[in-house]
């Protein structure tokens, strides 16, 4: 039997209409092959592509679509959805641009065009979208919610988490309970910048009845925070059932330490290179308990890896493993080792750089004149907020008598063509191969400044003095208003007076070199710093 054009239309809606997917994409799919700009057909198809995730395929029909009828704003609220959850930004709110006109101001167009300048750092364009969608519909909870993560992006926290508040209110019985938990986790986080850590931690647990595994994770961050080990480690295994976080292993397990002697144990690669040089500390203390530890890391920390005492063998991911009787995440050694915040194991140095970078390193700075301080001001923009323009940097860069030396591999090209205008500090760019590379440059220098990225973590674990500069609502792992931490006895913390003031903790540290920056000397003194070119330091003694 052939079917006319208009039948395959119609089934193909009554498809969708129906929610068979698959039924509704093979009659567009026929019907495309008859007529490949047929509009209703490649919309559709692009719609059933959206509604079933696959991203790309929905970006293609829709395109297509758009060129058959250039005006039609539907498509391109479809089209603006689409690229909007590939993360293209631009392209997203040059779609939804369209979709939103003077005579079709759709709410869910302008909530996602709102999402799209988000996305590219545009809170505030975001906002005016967001309130636009309010005026219209006050119960509008997507739009409240996306309101409330814009002010927080903005460090607005009071406002944030009412708007929070209010799209719980707002929010149907029958609301998603990821939507949901969303909604509370965001909560909980403005409470957290607030200070209102009670109060954090109750909305925190509200979201246990639904995504226990995300409540857990929520509420481990605060206790951790709080410096309540004893809790948030035992919540930080929640981690596993957050979607940000990749699935465990299905052999992995966290051991008891009475059973781990003689046996192989693989401590297996998470979360970032600065978790992974943090944690690290804790394969020396497993192998003193009698296990066989293989290492799993990341490629460029395999060198510097292998300088951890007792362990056998370093791998990357993806690599063959040796045979095991044992995997364990490496950051739930924490929790296996019962550590609280007045038993970290925090004799440093646990990591070394090798003899042969170190002897490579020292030919190329050769003879000290000044001192040496190595610098990391731009890390990962997963978390914008922990890192500062070099242009806030200029006190520091500008301190007559020093010899400043960059530790990050990547600057933004714009920074680096200012700095290479006013030729204040040297970029080893080219020269930072790997972790053992930035390690033996780092054991070479007076001090580190540096923002919270791996580089703080490498010089903490290599006993160099590190003066760390912190946002004003600072990860978990520096705790609250101390300037010392528990995990590197050779770091020294400032910190932002309030949200974004970078520029005051410049000037801190600008003081600070002013009264310690006499010599190296000095301020190895002030910190009771261990050298990091020796050899290995044994003695340290478990967190039980």
């Amino acid at each position: 039997m052939s079917f006319t054009s208009g039948h395959l239309m119609a089934a193909a809606a009554r498809a969708y209409l129906a929610r068979d997917h698959s039924e509704a994409e093979r009659c567009c799919l026929a019907l495309i092959e008859r007529e490949p700009r047929h509009f209703d057909a490649l919309h559709l198809l692009g719609v059933v592509c959206l509604d079933r995730k696959h991203l790309a395929d929905a970006v293609g029909y829709l395109t297509r679509a758009t060129r058959e009828r250039p005006h039609d704003t539907r498509v391109y609220y479809h089209l603006g959805t689409a690229l909007l959850g590939l993360k293209l930004y631009g392209q997203a709110e040059a779609a939804l641009q369209r979709a939103v006109t003077p005579r079709s101001s759709d709410a869910g167009a302008l909530n996602n065009l709102g999402n799209a300048l988000a996305g590219s750092g545009r809170h505030e364009e975001a906002i005016a979208c967001y309130r636009q969608v309010l005026a219209g519909d006050a119960g509008h909870v997507p739009a409240r919610f996306n309101l409330g993560r814009s002010l927080a992006a903005l460090d607005r926290l009071e406002d944030a988490a009412a708007s929070f508040r209010q799209a719980l209110a707002d929010a149907p019985a029958d609301i998603d309970p990821d939507r949901l938990a969303d909604l509370q986790a965001s909560l909980g986080e403005a409470l957290v910048g607030l200070g209102q850590h009670d109060e954090a931690l109750d909305t925190c647990r509200t979201i246990a009845s639904h995504r226990p595994q995300l409540a857990a994770w929520n509420e481990s961050l605060v206790l951790l925070l709080l410096g309540r080990y004893d809790e948030g480690w035992r919540q930080y295994e929640g981690r596993w059932g957050v979607a940000s976080h990749d699935p465990p292993r299905a052999d992995a397990l966290v051991p008891d330490l009475t059973g781990v002697a003689g046996r192989r144990v693989l401590l297996t690669a998470e979360q970032g290179h600065g978790d992974m040089i943090q944690f690290a500390r804790y394969a020396p203390l497993l192998a003193a308990h009698g296990a066989r530890v293989t290492v799993q890391t990341y490629a460029e920390l395999k060198v510097l890896m292998r300088t951890l005492d007792g362990v056998e063998r370093v791998v990357a991911p993806g690599e063959r493993e040796p045979p095991t009787d044992i995997v364990t995440p490496l950051l739930s050694l924490p929790l296996v080792f019962g550590t609280r915040a007045d038993t970290v194991p925090a004799q440093v140095p646990y990591l070394l750089a090798p003899a042969e970078r170190l002897a490579a390193w020292q030919r190329q700075l050769g003879p000290r004149s000044r001192l040496r301080v190595g610098l990391a001001w731009w890390g990962s923009q997963h978390i914008p907020k922990r890192s500062l323009p070099v242009e806030a940097l200029l006190p520091l860069l500008s301190w007559p008598g020093i010899e400043l030396h960059a530790l990050q591999k990547e600057i933004p090209s714009a920074q680096r063509d200012w700095l290479a205008s006013r030729r204040l500090l040297i970029d080893h760019g080219a020269e930072l191969h790997d972790y053992a590379d930035t390690a033996a440059l780092i054991t070479l220098l007076d001090l580190v400044v540096s923002i919270d990225t791996s580089v703080a973590h490498l010089a903490g674990a290599l006993g160099k003095p590190v003066w760390i500069m912190l946002q004003h609502s600072a990860d978990w792992r520096w705790l609250l208003d101390r300037d010392d931490s528990p995990w590197y006895p050779t770091a020294r913390l400032f910190r932002q007076r309030r949200a974004g003031d970078w520029e005051s903790v410049v000037a801190d540290v600008v003081r600070a070199l002013a009264v310690e920056g006499g010599s190296g000397v000095a301020i190895g003194h002030r910190y009771n710093a261990v050298p990091g070119s020796g050899g290995h330091h044994g003695g340290c003694t478990a967190a039980e």
